[in-house]
């Protein structure tokens, strides 16, 4: 029974998610872009669960999500460890040949960076990262980790969050990402700093999609392997010094 209760408090903030997007796929006219629609169920999705946990628990939820920014000093950290996985992770799939160079996100790339660039900006680095965060890391593993402890905690959000991008290629960039926001979240000030992280990260992947010479640049193996090593490199020593911080002195 306390499985199945656990269980529960990890699937329903994800299937409200769902809900919230289905809903908005469903109402909004067909003139809607893929991203447009997406920032709309995120939205409704966000005002829809805070009310709900302010309802049953007041205030609680909100402090959390914002007691994180006191932490945020090791932000100097967090920034290179956004723009480093993206590169590494984009640069692997590349290389391994899961992904074609000339768009990332597995043919995805012109549903989500066809539009304006400030709907990019605006959508895919803030508002959708927002309610993925408040759903995968502050309301899944922030309470599954209270119960199984921070590795398998974070193995087993991070293959939800994989399994929510639904296509291969975005369920493999997904997970590994979901990973590294499990490990800024646990040490580096909770949900402002996965934030943080999700956001950068996408911000690097809008920046990876504008113009054709980055992906000219991309196609050139050998250019494709330099990057990906040096951003692994960085990014291996970004999540060393994050593992390192304890959140407690960072309070102090």
């Amino acid at each position: 029974m306390r499985g199945l209760k656990l269980m529960w408090g990890l699937l329903w903030p994800f299937l409200w998610f769902l809900a919230a997007l289905g809903a908005a796929a469903f109402s909004c006219p067909h003139s809607f872009s893929v991203l447009e629609v997406t920032g709309i169920g995120a939205a409704a999705a966000i005002l829809t669960l805070l009310a709900w946990e302010r309802l049953q628990k007041g205030k609680g939820l909100t402090d959390r999500l914002f007691w994180g920014g006191k932490a945020l000093g090791c932000g100097w950290l967090l920034i290179p460890a956004g723009i480093s996985v993206c590169i590494t992770l984009n640069g692997l799939l590349i290389l391994t040949g899961l992904e074609s160079a000339s768009g990332m996100y597995d043919g995805m790339a012109e549903l989500i960076y066809g539009s304006a660039v400030w709907e990019q900006l605006l959508l895919s680095c803030l508002l959708i990262p927002f309610a993925e965060e408040l759903v995968f890391r502050e309301l899944g593993y922030g309470r599954l980790r209270e119960e199984v402890g921070f590795g398998a905690a974070a193995l087993i959000t991070a293959l939800f969050f994989g399994i929510y991008h639904l296509r291969p290629v975005q369920a493999i960039y997904a997970a590994g990402l979901g990973l590294v926001l499990a490990a800024a979240y646990e040490k580096c000030g909770g949900f402002l700093a996965a934030f943080l992280v999700h956001a950068v990260s996408n911000l690097a992947s809008v920046a990876m999609t504008l113009g054709e010479e980055n992906n000219q640049l991309w196609n050139r193996r050998s250019a494709a392997a330099v990057f990906t090593v040096a951003s692994g490199l960085v990014l291996f020593v970004c999540l060393r010094k994050i593992l390192a911080f304890d959140k407690k002195t960072l309070l102090q």
